[in-house]
């Protein structure tokens, strides 16, 4: 369980990393619209999965709002390429090296 600083910042870090995972769906999306080597229907095709695939993805990391999954979303947010440093030296000594230690 994390402290009710750690807490209080990782709401506004989820927050920043959700908007940030969207946009780089968006981005993909854009690129497989904007294809021109693709059909109408492969670019479909590609949304569909894009889709499919971002909404596990998303909720895998994002679903759940309690205290006991926080270190957990982070390790996730982690891997992901989500966090930038300046967020993780938000956190506590102890939460920050247990984020670091998910290289």
């Amino acid at each position: 369980m994390i402290s009710e600083a750690d807490w209080k910042h990782f709401k506004q870090v989820k927050a920043d990393a959700l908007d940030r995972c969207c946009q780089q769906v968006l981005d993909d999306v854009r690129k497989g619209i904007d294809d021109p080597e693709l059909s109408n229907h492969a670019k479909y095709l590609y949304l569909y999965k894009l889709m499919e695939n971002s909404d596990k993805r998303i909720a895998n990391i994002f679903d759940y709002n309690a205290r006991s999954k926080a270190m957990l979303q982070l390790a996730l947010m982690k891997s992901d390429g989500l966090l930038e440093t300046k967020q993780i030296s938000g956190f506590s000594d102890e939460l920050q090296s247990f984020i670091n230690s998910r290289d």
